[in-house]
């Protein structure tokens, strides 16, 4: 049986400002590739790699676009995994955003970091220009480094019979399923899912990366899913949270193979 749609979503549908967005970044790489096969026939080679690595950032960040608004999705990624000694089923964020994400800020490091060096060594003094691309490489070259400690992560949902523990990119949050008192969805331009938590919930939440803040920690107990960040179907995904905070009793079967299953079959429905 067809999972509803709720009725606070409006039908999916590609943004024509993204779809604008990506269209301007093609035009961008067209001409960064003209460019640097010009400067390539004159031997301007520091040129070249300037609008080569430009042309990739450009395709990435069309990519990243794509991926990260496209309405369309697919299943969600569930596994099993271990949670604080108990097993949990774990809905997995979307690694081509997150990595996408990571190649883009890369290669933006990359070519800001290496024109600001290149404008130090070949030409005379430090111009204010290259001051300016350092300015905003460094930035990126943090990013990267956060997400080598660990300070920004991929990020998932875990379901576990006592509660449901979010790990966003940059923050933790946790509630007990005691202190769920509803699943709501919210549109802001997107599909999101909220986890409502009681005034007096046990709620436990941090950030895990002092530099950077790609997730709103709220100040009130809710658990915030952006759909954008995972492929699959924001529908199923908002019917199966729901389904187990109005579901005590299924709750037990979170951390098996039943869970997969139920999501499997679309049995999402409260019992009869």
């Amino acid at each position: 049986m067809p999972l509803i749609r709720p009725e606070e979503w409006p039908p999916p549908k590609f943004s024509a400002r993204v779809a604008a967005a990506i269209a301007l970044a093609g035009v961008v790489i067209l001409v960064s590739l003209w460019r640097a096969w010009d400067a390539g026939q004159a031997g301007a080679w520091a040129v070249t790699r300037f609008f080569l690595i430009l042309s990739g950032l450009m395709a990435l960040t069309a990519l990243f676009g794509y991926v990260y608004w496209r309405p369309r999705r697919g299943d969600p990624e569930i596994r099993f995994v271990e949670s604080r000694g108990r097993g949990a089923t774990e809905i997995r964020a979307s690694g081509a955003v997150f990595h996408l994400m990571g190649a883009m800020t890369t290669s933006a490091a990359l070519l800001s970091l290496g024109a600001a060096v290149e404008i130090v060594l070949f030409d005379d003094g430090v111009p204010w220009v290259s001051v300016l691309l350092a300015a905003f490489g460094l930035p990126c070259a943090a990013f990267v480094a956060e997400v080598l400690r660990g300070g920004i992560r991929r990020g998932a949902l875990l379901l576990t019979p006592d509660g449901i523990r979010q790990r966003g990119w940059t923050i933790e949050s946790y509630l007990p399923w005691v202190s769920v008192a509803g699943v709501h969805a919210v549109h802001h331009g997107f599909p999101e899912i909220w986890v409502l938590g009681t005034p007096a919930a046990a709620w436990a939440r941090r950030r895990t990366s002092r530099l950077f803040r790609l997730d709103r920690l709220p100040r009130e107990p809710v658990i915030e899913v952006d759909s954008r960040k995972f492929d699959g179907d924001p529908v199923l995904l908002y019917r199966m949270l729901d389904f187990y905070a109005r579901n005590p009793q299924a709750r037990a079967e979170l951390g098996s193979a039943a869970a997969a299953e139920r999501v499997d079959r679309g049995d999402l429905s409260d019992p009869a």
